[in-house]
């Protein structure tokens, strides 16, 4: 009788704990679709599953291309060696990257995006003349590296690193539409991610800007810039993790930080003030990304992360769900998410 009780007891109890575990799971669960009532219900729809979330990598930059395939690039949040998930056909395939010598290619990669024969990851690699770890003045140069997309997608799992494209703009993120490279920075006061001062400008809308996103032209010949001074630039917010092109031509930003609540702001390009700033002695056009262009914004699940705009949805990728973070699991970042911006 005594050994049917001592069995029975810590039976019971794990019942009872595994009963609170669920309600805690609902709960969590639940809450989140009531907390993020107008995206979960507003019209966002799971497109499928993020790649990579019981393995080290940690999710950043995603892509699309034109066969289809949805390419998001990762690091592993222990060295950070950075890889390629190719999505296609609700099949995953993973791409290591690696440096021209062979060895490991170590970086952020915060984007990712393709043009013609090339596809490019940026990061967070520097070439700081001070020799600061963490820049907070002009003279920052950060890469757009090179791959082969032909390298990239010929199923041997790896690719090698060809080239770099240098951009006086410490990279956080990057996409290309038609002939043109937009290579954005992410600025967040009080951390390390800091911005130069000459690239926080007050809008005509008496809004303050924090960061610079370059656009330049590409030469459909090498892939690189047909100059060194951008076409033009936009001026953003803080906290910008992506960024993506409507049909209609609005543009669409999302910010994330930490566990805080995600935003999507889709600001109508016509309507955009444009201003000239001074980069590298060359005056260039501005154009204020602020409330005077301002469309919609939306609030979404924390951990955002770059964007993908097909057939008149904006597709939304998250990092939450990563080993590194896990949160995401419980809740909605198992997956990436579509939403219409109209």
């Amino acid at each position: 009788m005594k050994l049917k009780k001592g069995v029975a007891i810590p039976l019971k109890i794990l019942a009872w704990v595994a009963s609170v575990l669920a309600g805690l799971l609902i709960l969590v669960f639940v809450g989140e679709k009531l907390f993020f009532a107008s995206f979960f219900f507003g019209g966002a729809k799971i497109a499928m599953r993020t790649p990579g979330t019981w393995s080290n990598y940690v999710q950043q930059g995603f892509d699309r291309l034109e066969d289809g395939t949805f390419v998001v690039s990762a690091y592993d949040k222990g060295d950070e060696n950075a890889a390629l998930y190719l999505i296609k056909d609700g099949k995953e395939t993973l791409c290591q990257l690696k440096n021209a010598d062979g060895t490991p290619y170590l970086s952020h990669a915060g984007g990712v995006t393709h043009y013609k024969s090339w596809v490019y990851v940026a990061t967070d690699n520097h070439t700081d003349k001070a020799g600061d770890e963490y820049c907070t003045h002009e003279n920052c140069d950060t890469n757009l590296d090179m791959f082969l997309l032909s390298d990239v997608l010929d199923g041997d799992g790896k690719a090698t690193k060809v080239d770099s494209i240098i951009v006086p703009n410490r990279l956080a993120y990057a996409s290309v539409y038609g002939d043109l490279l937009y290579t954005g920075a992410f600025h967040r006061a009080g951390s390390k991610y800091i911005t130069p001062e000459s690239h926080h400008l007050t809008t005509p809308a008496g809004d303050e800007n924090t960061a610079l996103m370059m656009v330049y032209k590409l030469d459909e010949n090498t892939g690189k810039p047909v100059s060194a001074t951008p076409e033009y630039c936009y001026s953003t917010i803080s906290n910008v993790q992506g960024m993506c092109i409507t049909g209609d031509k609005d543009i669409v930003l999302s910010t994330s930080w930490g566990l805080g609540i995600s935003h999507l702001y889709q600001y109508e390009l016509d309507n955009a003030t444009k201003g000239t700033i001074t980069l590298g002695g060359e005056s260039v056009d501005v154009y204020y990304l602020d409330s005077a262009c301002l469309e919609k914004t939306l609030s979404t699940p924390p951990m955002a992360e770059e964007l993908v705009w097909l057939d008149g949805r904006v597709y939304i990728l998250s990092e939450s769900a990563s080993m590194k973070y896990l949160f995401g699991k419980l809740m909605s970042g198992n997956h990436i998410y579509s939403y219409p911006m109209a």
